[in-house]
C-alpha cells in the first residue's frame, strides 16, 4: 500500500474547458464471478486553453443512469425485472501522468462507485486540484477508469428467458456531467454500454465461498494521498479518511498490524521526512462490533497493532475505514521542500 504526501502551493485564475469521453462500450459476461473490464475501458479527456488564465477549483464529475437497464435483444430475462444498477460500478484506475491534472492530486477515490437507479452519483466531488492552464497556453490530460459487474447467483435471474441458447443484451444509458463548484455545468457527455450475458454462465460453485481468513485492501486505499496546499494545512496538519479501505473475514479473534517498509517518507530527489509525522487509525465501518482496541499509532518500521477484534464467524464481512493524519513541526514546515513524498505500508492479518 502506497501513501503519497504532496507539499504544494496554490494558483488562481478563470476559465474555459473542453470535456470529452469515450469507451469500448462492449461488456461480455460469461461467469457468475462477474466481470471487470480492462483498466482503460473509459477515457475522460480534459482540454484547457484560452486567451485568459484558466482556474476552476473544486470541480465535480457525476454519472446518472438515464432509464432502467432493460434488454435491447434476447429478452425478456428470467425475472422480468430491469438489471440492478447497484450491481454495476465504475472505478478510477490510472491517468496519463500530467502534473496539472492527475488522480492523486484530484483526490479521486479508487473504490468502486456504484450506479443508482435514478439519482446522480459523483465520480469526483469537489476536486482537490483545479482545472488550470496559463494564459495563451494549451494543456490536456486523460483520466482512465474501468467498469465492474458484481459476482453472484443473482445473475441467474438476468440471463435470457427465451431459450437456453439465447444471448441477452442490456442497454446501460449514462449521462456524465462536469460541474463548476457552483453547480454550473461545464460539459455533458452521453454513453451507452452494451452488456452481453451468455445463456449458460460458468463457475457457479466458485461464488460466495468465504475463506477462514482473508484480508483485502481496497484499490482506493492502495494509493492514498495527503496534500498540503494552504497555510492552514502546514499549521494544523492534513487528515484523510479512506472509506471502506480494509475488509476482513476471520474464523477466530484476530489482530491487524501495520508497519512501514521504508525508513522515512522519501522524496525522489532530496531529503525525506520522518515516519513519526504520519499517524493512522483503523475505524470499524461495518460488521466491526467485536472491537477490542483500535489505537491511533505513529508510523514505524516495527509492526504495531492498529486493530484487535473478536470473531467466531468467517461469514461476517468486517469493513474498516482508515484515518490518516500528517502533521509537520514548525521546523519541518519551514524547511521541507515542495514535492511528492511517498512511503509504502504493509498490513498484516494475524489470527489469535
Amino acid at each position: 500500500m502506497l501513501l503519497l504526501i504532496l507539499l504544494a502551493t496554490s494558483l488562481h485564475g478563470k476559465a474555459q474547458i473542453t470535456f470529452g469521453l469515450w469507451s469500448n462500450n462492449y461488456i461480455e459476461l460469461t461467469s457468475y464471478l462477474g466481470k471487470s473490464t480492462h483498466a482503460q475501458f473509459n477515457t475522460f479527456q480534459f482540454q484547457m486553453g484560452s486567451q485568459s488564465n484558466i482556474n476552476i477549483p473544486n470541480w465535480s464529475l457525476s454519472v446518472r443512469l438515464l432509464r432502467p437497464i432493460q434488454p435491447s435483444s434476447g429478452g425478456p430475462n428470467k425475472s422480468g425485472k430491469p438489471f440492478p444498477a447497484d450491481k454495476i460500478s465504475l472505478r478510477w484506475t490510472e491517468d496519463d501522468n500530467q502534473p496539472h491534472l492527475n488522480l492523486n492530486a484530484i483526490g479521486a477515490s479508487r473504490n468502486d462507485i456504484f450506479l443508482a437507479n435514478s439519482s446522480e452519483v459523483f465520480l469526483i466531488e469537489r476536486s482537490n486540484q483545479p482545472l488550470r492552464a496559463e494564459k495563451n497556453d494549451y494543456s490536456s490530460a486523460l483520466l482512465f477508469g474501468m467498469v465492474k459487474i458484481a459476482q453472484g447467483k443473482y445473475l441467474e435471474d438476468f440471463v435470457s428467458g427465451v431459450s437456453g441458447d439465447t444471448r441477452i443484451v442490456y442497454d446501460i444509458p449514462l449521462q456524465f456531467t462536469l460541474y463548476e463548484v457552483n453547480s454550473k455545468v461545464i460539459g455533458t457527455q452521453f454513453l451507452n454500454y452494451k452488456l452481453h450475458i451468455l445463456p449458460k454462465l460458468t463457475d457457479g460453485g466458485a461464488v460466495e465461498v468465504v475463506p477462514d481468513y482473508s484480508l483485502q485492501v481496497d484499490a482506493g486505499a492502495m494509493d492514498a494521498s495527503l496534500q498540503f496546499f494552504t497555510r492552514q494545512h502546514y499549521t494544523d496538519g492534513v487528515k484523510l479518511l479512506v472509506e471502506n479501505a480494509i475488509r476482513i473475514n476471520s474464523n477466530t479473534d484476530y489482530e491487524l498490524r501495520v508497519k512501514s517498509l521504508d525508513a522515512e517518507i522519501a522524496r525522489p530527489a532530496g531529503e525525506g521526512l520522518p515516519l513519526s509525522l504520519l499517524s493512522l487509525q483503523v475505524i470499524p465501518s461495518m460488521g466491526g462490533g467485536g472491537t477490542v482496541t483500535n489505537p491511533r499509532i505513529q508510523l514505524s518500521t516495527a509492526e504495531q497493532v492498529v486493530y484487535s477484534g473478536q470473531s467466531k464467524d468467517k461469514n461476517i464481512n468486517r469493513v474498516f475505514n482508515i484515518q490518516y493524519e500528517a502533521n509537520l513541526t514548525r521546523a519541518q514546515s519551514l524547511t521541507a521542500r515542495p514535492g511528492n513524498y511517498t512511503v509504502s505500508l504493509l498490513y498484516l492479518l494475524m489470527p489469535k
